[in-house]
């Protein structure tokens, strides 16, 4: 850091380098067993791969070729996502959850078959934000002048006014963050006729839905120029397409108040809609909804589509992350074993959906736990809202974006994008609070 403050890039290349060589061998050691684990893995280890990842970034931005470029950004890239797969062990606290990673490169090589798809990478460093777009012809850098802290504030804005369901006090928020996040790549997004965007959200933008960022030129919100899909990082995600023919479903609901929580009455239609659509599904419902019957399904029938419209909490802490059933607390370990004894006999869960889950305003590690339930289930993608929305806006959205899914023609993220303007487009239901937290996490296709 010492050199980097000299501007003495090249020196602080290979200090930083010498410094993730020692690093990444004793990571988790360095952390295991420490009371303030998480504090010591944000104070100590994240700068690091941020420092390297800024030098990188900032000899990027004069290289004198577009190869050398190029493989400084992909460099940089690779140091967040080195970073990514170390934040989601730490939040876990399984070295082994990432063990079924697909390599960075299959999903470039995706990219250069899907046309119409663009990843967007935020970096978000102390002093300025870097936007990496990658598209079907190789990786472009643009340098936003917003610092840390008070993108960081508007974030904390935004989804603070947006939960609200007051009228417009979000769209001050909605339209910066739009102007500093989308704006200067729409030239480069139209020119490639793109039509979904995949984000790799870094730090708090994984509080927030981006759907609901607002375009004040074209008064359109985000979801409206593109189908949206979230991933926690690019060497998580696994691109393959969701089979629509003979789909096994297991559909999961809990409509009475149980343990404390409040009873969800529209999950009845839910379920009973959802098991219209899809002849081969298995119903667990309120009281049949128990830890041992879910367990029993699963071992039973390879479900590609395991559906839980049940109270769910995302904490800081994940032991403190459930999904409630009729008797009992089912925890982030305890879906990864159920899961992973269906994988065994069967193959992996296709998606995963949780219609009734929630994260604490402006909480970084339980939005990332959130993030991260799709790899930590074995999942090949997730469906998941950011706050509890209205029981009625949920169950219309969810048995919508079912529908959507039986057509061949549409992807996952197309699927909910329909969806979400479908119900966006009832009066009762306009405001983002009620679509917009809805977040396709993982293979989008």
């Amino acid at each position: 850091r010492i050199l980097q403050a000299q501007e003495n890039l090249e020196g602080a290349l290979v200090a930083y380098q010498q410094a993730l060589g020692y690093l990444q061998p004793i990571r988790a050691e360095l952390t295991t067993g420490q009371r303030n684990a998480t504090e010591m893995f944000y104070e100590r280890i994240r700068p690091v791969y941020y420092g390297f990842a800024d030098v990188l970034l900032q000899q990027a931005a004069v290289a004198p070729s577009p190869s050398q470029k190029t493989k400084l950004l992909n460099r940089a890239r690779a140091a967040i996502e080195q970073l990514k797969t170390a934040e989601l062990q730490d939040y876990f606290q399984d070295e082994c959850v990432m063990a079924r990673q697909t390599p960075i490169t299959t999903l470039d090589e995706h990219l250069a078959q899907q046309k119409h798809t663009a990843v967007l990478y935020p970096i978000l460093l102390t002093d300025r934000t870097e936007l990496l777009l990658s598209l079907s012809d190789g990786i472009y850098q643009t340098v936003i002048q917003v610092d840390y802290d008070t993108l960081g504030q508007t974030v904390l804005e935004f989804r603070r006014n947006l939960q609200r369901t007051v009228k417009g006090s979000f769209i001050h928020q909605a339209k910066q963050l739009y102007q500093w996040l989308i704006l200067p790549l729409r030239a480069k997004l139209a020119a490639h006729n793109i039509n979904t965007l995949v984000i790799v959200p870094d730090s708090f933008l994984r509080t927030i839905p981006m759907a609901a960022l607002y375009d004040a030129k074209e008064k359109q919100f985000l979801f409206h120029q593109f189908a949206l899909a979230t991933t926690p990082g690019l060497t998580l995600t696994d691109p393959r397409r969701l089979p629509r023919e003979n789909v096994n479903v297991l559909l999961n609901g809990l409509s009475e108040g149980v343990q404390g929580f409040p009873p969800l009455p529209s999950v009845v239609q839910e379920i009973n809609t959802i098991d219209k659509v899809f002849p081969h599904s298995t119903v667990l419902l309120d009281k049949a909804f128990s830890l041992k019957n879910i367990n029993h399904a699963l071992q039973r029938i390879p479900y590609e589509i395991v559906h839980i419209s049940s109270h769910g909490q995302f904490d800081r802490n994940h032991k403190q992350s459930f999904l409630l059933t009729y008797d009992d607390k089912l925890t982030m370990d305890r879906l990864e074993d159920l899961f992973q004894l269906s994988e065994l006999r069967k193959g992996k869960v296709e998606l995963l959906t949780l219609s009734a889950c929630q994260t604490a305003v402006g909480d970084e590690r339980a939005a990332l736990g959130l993030a991260g339930v799709a790899i930590k289930a074995g999942a090949r993608s997730a469906l998941a809202s950011l706050w509890f929305v209205d029981d009625d806006a949920t169950s219309q959205l969810i048995a919508d974006f079912y529908q959507q899914l039986k057509n061949p023609a549409l992807s996952k993220a197309q699927a909910l994008q329909n969806a979400q303007k479908n119900l966006a487009a009832q009066r009762k239901f306009r405001h983002p609070a009620y679509w917009a937290p809805f977040l396709l996490i993982g293979n989008w296709l």
